[in-house]
Order: C-alpha cells, then structure tokens, then sequence
C-alpha cells in the first residue's frame, strides 16, 4: 500500500481504513499497526484515533471474535496433522484383500480413514466384461455427454457449461484408442449415464457391493459413470460425501491427503487446490512440501473409501472405466459436509 494522503476532512482514505479492520480481526498489535501508519506518512494523532474508532466498531469486534474461533479451529486442524505425521502409515493406503462390512464401517467409514478393498466387485458381470468396445458394440448408437477441449482451459472443471459435447457412444469409444494419451476429452459423472433409459440395464450387470452399499443402485445419483482415455486428469480437490470408487477397465493412480491438511492444499476455490500432484511448484505452493499425501494404484477390482473431506487427485494409466458408490448401507447413506454445499456468491 503507498503512502497516505490525507483528504479534506482529515480521514484515512478508504483502503487504509480496510487494512486497519482487517489487521486488527486478525489479531495483529495496535503498536505494530501505529508504525505502519506513522511510517506511510500518518500523522500521530490521526492514527490514535482511527485505531481506536476501527477498534470501538462493532463490524471489527465482530470479525475479531470470528477470527478467534478460526484460530482455534485451525490449532485443532494442526494438531490432528501433527498426531497423523507420527503414523508410521501416514504416506500410504491400507490395502486389504478381504473387508467385512461390519469392520469397513467401524475401522474406516466413520473413523474417515481411506483403504483399498480387493476382489469386492468379484463376480460382477460388468468387471467381468465391460470395456469400451463392448459398451460401444452394445449401444454405440446412444448419444453421451463428453467434457471436451479441457486442455484449451485450464479451469474446465469451474467451467462445465463451455467444454459439454454430445457424441455417438461409438465415436467416443474410436476416440478412446485413436486419440493416445490426452487429458482433452472425459466421459465424467456430469452425464450420468446410468440414470438414462437406454443405459439402465447396465445396472443389473453392476451389483452393488453387498453389505457395504445399499442394493438398490437405481435411485437417482447413487452410482456414477467414468470412462475416458489414458492421460485423463483430476486435480486435488475434495468431495462433500464419502465416495466408495471403483476400478472396472484399466488402472487409475489416486493420490490422497487428510481432510484436516486443509491449509496445505491451497484451496483456492470452493472444494478444489491449486496444487498439481504429478508436479507441485513447491516454490508457488512450499507447505505442499509438508503435507502428507499418499499414492495408491487402483487396478480393475480394486476399490477405493475416499472419506469425506479427503483431498485426491485422479490420473488415468490407461484407457480406464469407473463407477463411484454414493448410497451406503447404512441408514442416512452418507455424511454430506453441509458447510462446502455453498458456491461462492
């Protein structure tokens, strides 16, 4: 901030007024506020009294008194990050090859700590034999809902509306071989595939995994659809409910960090990071360097408890197909982060 002119009426102008409200919610010391003041040219009686007006207001109490929670939220944060370094399984995904559901809910539902389950789609048709080209043989004809020319924005994900293209199923899945590694074009959970008539069927073929998600898969959002090629990539950002994600063609790497390394993601927007996990600029993001994030190759049978509030970031190692799990077996389904409901206004 320049230095300061005063106007006629012997005010502080505007700009300056803010950064006193806000450095005083903030916690900062009158003292040191005074010789930034002094220092851009205030006079010394001016500054005493609009520190003492800012600080008689009752916005600026307000906002203090906000501010004091947040700090203690944000110590509470700290110290769950704190016991979570001490783990000696901090940097990996537990992986199991069986999971009864009564322990998957008791030792990782409601203790909001991931794991990878083996084998728990055996048996399902659709692991069995979907694949691109058996879909494609299958309803070719049907038009989907692609998320196109996501490397023209780099704000795709914010932006849905300007990248939505329908094609024939069969065009996509040419695609899928023909076009190679690339991050320009997804099938995602934006179409959802498997609530529309012609594509209903496949749920008989899906099953819901038993005694974890609820049997009926056929209520509206309760399974979503993914399929794209090799290269397609998700950047860190959180969801608002547990999500049960499940690897059915080609391999996907996940990587995962607590919910409480909030102030290490850099959130810049609504539930998503700024931070790249392939390649973090640890000059532009440095706590990234101290935050505990773990990688996990899901291959097909593989599923994934992303628990709510857990940060991810999604890259395709092949072609790849995937469905996600939102209706769990239990009586409210899930746990919704209520507060994250909330774009910005």
């Amino acid at each position: 901030m320049g230095s300061h002119n005063l106007n006629r009426a012997q005010r502080l102008a505007t700009e300056w007024r803010t950064w006193l409200a806000e450095n005083l919610a903030l916690g900062c010391r009158s003292s040191a506020l005074l010789r930034v003041l002094r220092g851009a040219g205030v006079p010394a009686a001016l500054a005493r009294e609009e520190l003492a007006a800012a600080r008689a207001h009752p916005a600026v109490r307000a906002a203090r008194s906000l501010a004091e929670r947040r700090a203690g939220l944000e110590s509470l944060l700290g110290l769950y990050e704190r016991l979570h370094r001490q783990s000696a399984t901090r940097t990996r995904i537990e992986r199991r090859a069986s999971l009864a559901p009564e322990e998957f809910f008791a030792r990782y539902y409601f203790r909001n700590r991931p794991v990878v389950i083996e084998g728990l789609l055996d048996g399902s048709p659709a692991l069995a034999s979907w694949s691109p080209e058996h879909l494609a043989a299958r309803l070719g004809e049907q038009y989907v809902e692609v998320m196109a020319r996501r490397d023209s924005n780099p704000d795709h994900e914010r932006q849905p509306d300007q990248h939505r293209t329908r094609m024939r199923l069969r065009d996509f899945t040419h695609q899928l071989r023909a076009r190679g590694t690339t991050n320009d074009f997804y099938l995602t959970a934006r179409n959802s595939l498997l609530e529309r008539p012609a594509f209903r069927p496949l749920l008989q073929e899906l099953r819901a995994p038993a005694g974890i998600i609820d049997p009926d898969i056929t209520r509206p959002r309760s399974v979503q659809f993914w399929m794209g090629p090799a290269g397609t990539f998700t950047r860190f950002h959180h969801d608002q409910l547990n999500v049960l994600f499940c690897q059915l063609y080609g391999r996907k790497r996940i990587w995962l960090a607590p919910s409480f390394e909030l102030g290490r993601l850099y959130n810049a927007h609504w539930v998503q990071s700024e931070v790249d996990a392939r390649t973090p600029d640890l000059e532009r993001y440095p706590t990234f360097a101290q935050a505990s994030v773990a990688a996990v190759d899901l291959h097909p049978g593989d599923s994934l408890l992303i628990p709510v509030g857990w940060w991810h970031a999604v890259l395709a190692l092949d072609v790849s197909l995937s469905v996600t799990f939102v209706h769990f077996n239990i009586s409210k389904h899930n746990t919704l982060w209520r507060h994250c409901l909330m774009e910005e206004l």
